[in-house]
């Protein structure tokens, strides 16, 4: 991979050489471009390459990022909700505006804020917090601000002749947003990634039934192309087809755990142990450890459950209803 200081130096001119089109950018249309990023805690960041230049998840390629800031600057910095992985790279760009979804605003103000999120109150022991402190402090330079703006649904962005508009689509975290540019036939769609793993609703604020609605409204949405946050290539095909898939996955993780109970109840514990979501392996990202997701995932599914009257709880145990 070219330097940043070789970057820097080709991209002189508001036209892009062809070689360093092909260096810099994943995908373009229109004045849209997809940077790649790699595994946690990057993600893949769109750039908005207008009259007004925004980063939509600036935490993709530090390197590529900060060249095109030296060309010209980038103005506006989005983030499409308030995790690590998609605000890695927001200190780097101090003097950008700050546009974050309002119901998510407050992880941004503080870090006290940004980890009750993840945490009930009192839930996050010393050793955790002082591993999420190191992390914070030594490698996502964390800077807690204050956003310029607050983002809604419906919202229109203009940046010059590309407009996008806002899409509220929570379920992996209450503010979740999307992005949808009609012009350019684009969606991104953020953490709503259409990795084969499936939907992520591991954080206290997530809600499967919010997935759910989220990916059906989305899928409604006749475009050429999805641009998500994560996954090898980050460019999908716009066919709502991967949305079924992907969505289909929560249906067949419940199908596992109604086939586990109808083999007799089973506590909380139990059903975390069987791995119906990470496998039963000890894996973490960043102080994170996703058998803690495992858990809080496994719990959700069976609140639902519960409320659809499949399952019920007994003395903490959960049988078939």
């Amino acid at each position: 991979m070219r330097s940043i200081a070789i970057l820097g130096n080709l991209c002189s001119s508001r036209s892009w050489p062809e070689d360093v089109k092909r260096t810099m950018f994943d995908f373009e249309r229109g004045k849209i471009r997809l940077i790649r990023g790699g595994k946690y805690p990057t993600c893949h960041s769109v750039f908005i390459d207008d009259d007004i230049r925004a980063v939509i998840d600036p935490a993709s390629d530090e390197a590529k990022l900060l060249a095109i800031h030296r060309e010209r600057p980038i103005q506006v910095i989005i983030n499409s909700h308030c995790h690590e992985d998609h605000f890695l790279f927001n200190s780097r760009f101090p003097d950008a505006a700050l546009w974050v979804p309002s119901l998510e605003a407050a992880g941004f103000r503080g870090i006290d804020a940004f980890f009750d999120q993840f945490y009930e109150s009192g839930d996050i022991d010393d050793k955790t917090r002082a591993a999420w402190d190191t992390f914070f402090t030594d490698f996502v330079q964390y800077q807690p601000r204050e956003p310029d703006r607050l983002l809604k649904d419906g919202e229109i962005l203009v940046f010059g002749k590309t407009r996008g508009r806002v899409l509220h689509t929570p379920g992996h975290s209450p503010g979740h947003l999307s992005f949808h540019f009609p012009e350019e036939g684009v969606l991104y769609l953020a953490d709503q990634d259409l990795v084969k793993f499936g939907p992520y609703y591991g954080d206290k604020g997530s809600s499967i039934d919010d997935t759910i609605a989220s990916l059906q409204r989305v899928a409604a949405i006749d475009v050429d192309v999805y641009l998500v946050a994560h996954g090898r290539e980050g460019v999908i095909e716009g066919d709502p087809a991967h949305i079924q898939r992907y969505l289909d996955v929560i249906y067949t993780r419940e199908e596992r755990l109604l086939t586990l109970l109808a083999s007799g109840p089973k506590n909380l514990d139990e059903i975390t142990a069987e791995g119906i979501i990470y496998g039963g392996r000890s894996l973490a990202a960043g102080a994170w450890e996703l058998t803690l997701s495992e858990k809080i995932m496994m719990d959700k599914h069976l609140q639902r459950l519960e409320g659809l009257r499949t399952v019920r709880q007994e003395d903490g145990y959960y049988h078939l209803a």
